[in-house]
C-alpha cells in the first residue's frame, strides 16, 4: 500500500491547545508541509481544589521547589492564584517542568524560570531533578490520572501531589469523530497524545476500523497504552513538540 501526502489523512486526537492559539500548532505544521490533517478535540479538563493549592503556594518555605508536568498543571496554579501574585520566594527555588509549552506558560504567567523544558516526558526529567539537593518535598500539582512516574522512580525525593484538574472526554467527541470519519475517503493515520485520549476513542470507534489504521503516539506512556490494548504502533515520538510530530510523519511517508 503506497503512502504519500495525497492518500493519507491524519487525525489528531488531542485537547485544544493550552496556550489559546487560534490554530493548533500541530495542525499548522503538518498543513504547512502539505499534509491533510483534521483535529478532533478529544478531552476536556475540569479544574478544582484551588483553595487547597493556594494555601500551599503561600508557604514556599515548606518546599524545595515545584514540579509542573503539563500545561494543565500550570493552568491549575495560575487559576488558583485568582489574579494575585505568586510569592517571590518561589523564584529562589528550582521549578522543574515537562515540555516547552509548560515552560512558556509558567514563565509568561508566573514569571518563573523553568528547569527541564527540553524534557518531553516525566521520565526524561528524572536526571535533571537528581542533580539537585532537595531536602524538602517538591510541590506537584497533578491531574486525576496521575501515574506517579516521578515519585515511583525517585525514592530520595518526596513529591507532594495535589490534584488540580480532572480529565473527561470532550462533550461532542462522538459527533465530531463521526463527522470526520465520514469525510475521509483515503487512508487514515491517527495520532494520540495521551492514554486517556486513546481510550476515549477506542470506546467509540469500530474495532474493525481501528485495526486498519496507522496509529501514532506522542510520548512513551501513550505508546505503551496502545500496545497494551493489543494494537500495533506505526510510529512514536518522545517529545510533545510539533517539530517532533512532523519528523515522525515524514519518516512514515518515506
Amino acid at each position: 500500500m503506497s503512502r504519500s501526502k495525497s492518500n493519507t489523512t491524519f487525525i489528531i486526537f488531542k485537547a485544544y491547545s493550552e496556550e489559546n492559539e487560534p490554530i493548533d500548532p500541530y495542525i499548522t505544521i503538518l498543513k504547512n508541509q502539505g499534509y491533510k490533517t483534521q483535529l478532533v478535540p478529544t478531552l476536556e479538563f475540569e479544574y478544582h481544589n484551588f483553595d487547597a493549592l493556594n494555601q500551599k503556594l503561600q508557604k514556599p518555605q515548606d518546599y524545595s521547589g515545584m514540579v509542573i508536568t503539563s500545561p494543565r498543571c500550570a493552568r491549575g496554579i495560575i487559576q488558583s492564584l485568582a489574579g494575585s501574585k505568586l510569592d517571590e520566594n518561589w523564584k529562589k527555588k528550582p521549578i522543574f517542568v515537562v515540555g516547552e509549552s509548560t515552560a512558556r506558560l509558567i514563565n509568561k504567567e508566573l514569571g518563573l524560570e523553568p528547569i527541564g523544558a527540553d524534557s518531553g516526558n516525566a521520565t526524561a526529567l528524572i536526571p535533571t531533578i537528581l542533580k539537585y539537593e532537595l531536602s524538602k518535598p517538591l510541590l506537584a500539582p497533578c491531574g486525576n490520572l496521575n501515574i506517579n512516574i516521578l515519585s515511583n522512580s525517585i525514592k530520595s525525593v518526596k513529591f507532594e501531589n495535589i490534584e488540580v484538574y480532572r480529565t473527561i472526554p470532550h462533550n461532542n467527541l462522538k459527533t465530531n469523530l463521526n463527522l470526520v470519519l465520514n469525510q475521509i475517503k483515503d487512508q487514515i493515520g491517527v495520532i494520540f497524545f495521551s492514554p486517556s485520549g486513546f481510550r476515549a476513542i477506542l470506546d467509540l470507534m469500530p474495532k474493525k476500523l481501528f485495526s486498519q489504521l496507522h496509529i501514532f503516539a506522542i510520548g512513551p506512556t501513550t505508546g505503551a497504552a496502545i500496545k497494551e490494548a493489543g494494537y500495533i504502533l506505526t510510529g512514536a515520538c518522545e517529545k510533545p513538540k510539533p517539530e517532533s510530530l512532523l519528523e515522525m510523519i515524514q519518516s512514515f511517508i518515506k
